[in-house]
């Protein structure tokens, strides 16, 4: 892929920390989609002459836009714009996770309000389209013959009902949070298919109730049910057998973080 053109207009730096502004002014017409996922970033020479700096300031700041999650740098073929909402995101929380020790029960219970809100928003908006995908991925997990099966199947429920919100933020945050509640349930529970199974079955009405008042754009009933099915959840994966109290900075689920955004890394 060819670089993007570069503006012709020299970049001005001020007095002081020149490689932050390099940092900031690259990273601002990233997210400002001046760069685009996929772009490859201007030639080294191409940035020299752009800000007028040295070839150390300019990798440093290459370097920490690395390091942010915003390119890749390929050696011999150029850098690369990889910044994906569902990333960042999920880099940011896992830092704050693992800084704050937060609990299974306290991210469930944030997934949970965050998705009570996205049902009420899919009630009022959803396409028939959108509606229909939802209730295939429950056919999905009544008709699972493995584990994966299962958590494939709730995946793809959670993030069809947070699409259908429409809202990026919510969807960025929810698809992060939908991973995380899986997985921690995978740590818990292992590979026993009927295990998965009973615990699935076990939350089926409620799931059908949302999909159910958000085909008929009930608003009060799709978050009366979204909020049942959640607090339902949290109880429903904490009673699991050793599930008294994992943490994230416990290795196992610091071992499945790390997987996890491996996972979403194109």
């Amino acid at each position: 892929m060819p670089s993007t053109p570069v503006d012709p207009s020299p970049r001005r730096t001020e007095r002081g920390n020149v490689t932050q502004q390099v940092f900031d002014d690259l990273r601002q017409r990233i997210l400002g989609r001046q760069f685009a996922l996929g772009d490859k970033l201007p030639t080294e020479r191409q940035l020299l002459e752009t800000y007028n700096v040295s070839v150390t300031t300019v990798r440093e700041a290459i370097r920490g836009l690395a390091s942010a999650g915003l390119v890749e740098i390929k050696h011999g073929k150029g850098v690369y714009v990889t910044a994906r909402a569902e990333e960042l995101v999920a880099n940011s929380l896992f830092s704050m996770i693992q800084l704050e020790k937060v609990g299974m029960v306290q991210v469930l219970g944030v997934h949970g309000a965050l998705n009570t809100y996205a049902s009420e928003l899919a009630a009022a908006r959803a396409t028939t389209q959108e509606v229909d995908a939802m209730q295939q991925a429950l056919a999905a997990i009544d008709h699972a013959v493995t584990p994966e099966d299962i958590a494939a199947g709730l995946t793809r429920f959670l993030n069809a009902l947070v699409r259908a919100s429409g809202n990026p933020l919510l969807i960025a945050l929810c698809q992060f949070l939908a991973s995380v509640q899986i997985g921690l349930a995978r740590e818990i529970q292992g590979k026993r298919f009927e295990a998965w199974r009973k615990t699935a079955a076990r939350l089926s009405k409620e799931r059908q109730r949302i999909v159910d008042a958000i085909r008929i754009g009930d608003v009060e009933g799709a978050r009366v049910a979204a909020r049942a099915f959640h607090e339902r959840s949290i109880k429903v994966i904490t009673t699991l057998p050793n599930a008294d109290g994992p943490i994230v900075s416990d290795l196992a689920v610091s071992s499945f973080f790390s997987r996890l955004l491996q996972q979403m890394t194109p």
